[in-house]
């Protein structure tokens, strides 16, 4: 118990010691305005820099009499030795539609859960000066003067100028533009490659590349797959170049063109690649062999289904 009363009592003189290093100011750019006029008040909050500082928050007005225009950012700066010194500065800008003089008590704000007091500060708004010795008059209005077309063709004859050359450039350019005479152009009729002839080339571009047997793991599936994908798309009219394995898989499940055997060694394939892609998997030099087998098997088994289905169509 006693050491308990000990430790609370450094704690607290700690407390306090540091408490006292907190500076809290409050300062006018002007003192007294004129009914209307503007003043810029700064705060100035000073703490130790592992503090938390807390500056006031206002609402529209510093008092009744007093109102608040615009409310400047919190900046944040260190200062001192070691930059051990946290400063919090904030402007406020102000103005009074009611003449006299306002006492400002202090302003309030928190470094680390306790309060610090500000400076209080003085305000004063003074009416404008009027000579009662001179008489009152009404408020002149305004002055007309007659329009005067040649005064504002001489004032504005050069853009009138460049708006009428400007006008007939584009009337000129649109008018070639719609007459010009536009050659004819023969389409060329470029042959389209059957499906399984680009993907069995593909194919043995592969092989000879010997990815997989250098290494090459990722590239050699990501080449393989993007080839059966390629195929699948030119052949079946299947998106496979943009959709993802499940949904290549399904799109097969739901057409009449593939077996539960074909749609089986097609997943596989893909979901191996998926693996050495995503996962970081490696398979061995035999399984690279079987599957590369497999999607020639593949392209293969449904090249005459494709041979046919181009016969019917033309």
């Amino acid at each position: 118990m006693k050491w308990f009363l000990i430790i609370s009592i450094v704690i607290s003189a700690t407390l306090d010691l540091f408490s006292q290093g907190n500076k809290f100011q409050a300062k006018l750019d002007r003192e007294e305005i004129l009914i209307g006029e503007q003043m810029h008040l700064t705060l100035r909050l000073e703490a130790a820099a592992a503090d938390s500082l807390v500056l006031p928050v206002f609402d529209d007005t510093l008092i009744s009499e007093v109102e608040i225009l615009a409310t400047g950012k919190v900046d944040t700066t260190f200062e001192g030795a070691n930059l051990g010194l946290k400063v919090l500065t904030q402007n406020l800008t102000l103005t009074s539609f009611d003449s006299g003089y306002y006492a400002i008590d202090p302003l309030t704000a928190y470094a680390n859960g306790n309060p610090v007091e500000s400076n209080p500060f003085l305000i004063s708004v003074q009416t404008v000066p009027v000579d009662t010795a001179k008489g009152i008059y009404d408020i002149r209005g305004v002055a007309q003067v007659p329009f005067s077309f040649t005064e504002w063709l001489k004032e504005n004859w050069l853009w009138i100028a460049l708006a009428t050359a400007l006008l007939a450039i584009i009337i000129g350019i649109t008018y070639w533009y719609v007459k010009r005479p536009i050659p004819a152009v023969e389409e060329k009729k470029v042959p389209v490659r059957p499906a399984y002839e680009i993907a069995c080339e593909r194919l043995t571009k592969l092989e000879e590349e010997q990815l997989w047997q250098a290494g090459k793991i990722k590239a050699f599936y990501s080449e393989l797959t993007d080839i059966l994908r390629e195929f699948i798309e030119l052949r079946f009219h299947i998106p496979a170049l943009e959709q993802t394995t499940d949904e290549i898989i399904q799109s097969m499940r739901r057409s009449p063109n593939f077996s539960v055997d074909l749609i089986g060694k097609t997943n596989q394939v893909l979901f191996l690649a998926d693996l050495v892609k995503f996962a970081k998997e490696k398979p061995v030099g035999s399984e690279n062999k079987q599957n590369m087998l497999l999607v020639r098997n593949f392209i293969e088994e449904t090249k005459q289904t494709s041979q046919t289905t181009s016969k019917t169509n033309d």
